[in-house]
């Protein structure tokens, strides 16, 4: 199968200001020579990202300061980047969390999480599916996450809006399989980003334990994978066989084993 091609071609990556994102939009500067939309809610990281990309490289950069969490946010931001250049690849990777005790007193940050990881996402795929359709080509990178398939006690709201997207991606390809469209799913474990330490989950899982991963890793991982059209990828040994044993054993014990991993220590999650 025909790999992807995204020199001098412009990709459009969400949540770009930081952690994952950012360190794609590097790779696909670096090694793909691809021309970059990159968005997120900080414009002054976004600046500083597109400052150092196109003083080292000869690929040009756009800049799009976006709330992905207002109700029109998805829909700006489709108009606005195809107002800049044709896009070529899409790649959803904007996503927030809460980690601590689920409680009422959240409900509008909970709310915020599902519009920001789920429906942002999900308006972005079906915006983009026919502008790809009419333009002859395009590709989708999903990212999701591998609490999209466990049920997570302390990140209840977070693997719930993953789950929903992961299904909505996973189906969604099926229905398009024959359209010449390119829809992939990435699925990273534990990644060291700056969502991870400010959560507080770091006081949990410490950043350099055996299953973590860092954000340049990951990054070239998902640009690997993309650019092989490969329909889900899963990354890590103990998340490949985690997403195999899960199916296995009963669900009661996989969500109490969850909760045993991610209790927040005291005072260690967010208030």
């Amino acid at each position: 199968m025909k790999k992807l091609n995204f020199n001098n071609r412009w990709v459009l990556i969400t949540g770009a200001s930081s952690g994952l994102g950012r360190e794609m939009a590097l790779v696909l500067a670096d090694r793909e020579k691809a021309n970059l939309i990159i968005a997120a809610r900080r414009k002054h990281k976004l600046d500083l990202l597109k400052e150092q990309i196109e003083r080292k490289k000869n690929v040009r950069v756009e800049v799009i300061q976006i709330d992905l969490s207002q109700p029109d946010g998805a829909d700006r931001l489709f108009q606005q980047a195809i107002a800049i250049a044709p896009v070529y690849a899409v790649v959803n990777n904007a996503g927030i969390t809460f980690y601590g005790k689920t409680e009422k007193k959240h409900i509008e940050f909970y709310e915020e999480i599902v519009r920001v990881n789920f429906l942002a996402a999900m308006k972005l795929n079906l915006l983009f599916l026919p502008y790809f359709r009419e333009q002859g080509e395009g590709a989708i990178l999903n990212v999701t996450s591998h609490g999209a398939f466990i049920p997570m006690p302390y990140q209840n709201v977070y693997a719930a809006s993953k789950s929903a997207c992961q299904f909505f991606c996973e189906a969604l390809r099926e229905e398009y399989r024959n359209s010449g469209i390119v829809m992939c799913i990435y699925v990273p474990g534990g990644i060291y980003t700056e969502m991870y330490s400010k959560s507080g989950i770091e006081n949990n899982v410490p950043w350099n334990n055996l299953v973590m991963m860092a954000a340049p890793t990951a990054a070239k991982k998902a640009i690997r994978a993309f650019k092989k059209r490969k329909p889900l990828t899963i990354t890590g040994l103990f998340y490949k066989l985690n997403h195999l044993i899960i199916r296995f054993f009963p669900r009661k014990w996989v969500v109490y084993v969850t909760g045993k991993i991610y209790k927040p220590k005291t005072g260690n999650s967010q208030k």
